[in-house]
């Protein structure tokens, strides 16, 4: 039974920080980078 107990109790750890992963992933794929402003960007106008 505690085998048992323990396999649950991994599984669970291993769900969880797959979610926490998965979040993760896509908080950082959301966010895009502000464009690059250079600036002698407009000096040829």
């Amino acid at each position: 039974m505690p085998a048992t107990a323990e396999l649950i109790g991994a599984t669970l750890a291993l769900l969880g920080l797959g979610i926490l992963t998965l979040c993760s992933v896509r908080s950082i794929t959301r966010r895009r980078p502000p464009p690059v402003i250079t600036p002698f960007a407009d000096a040829d106008r």
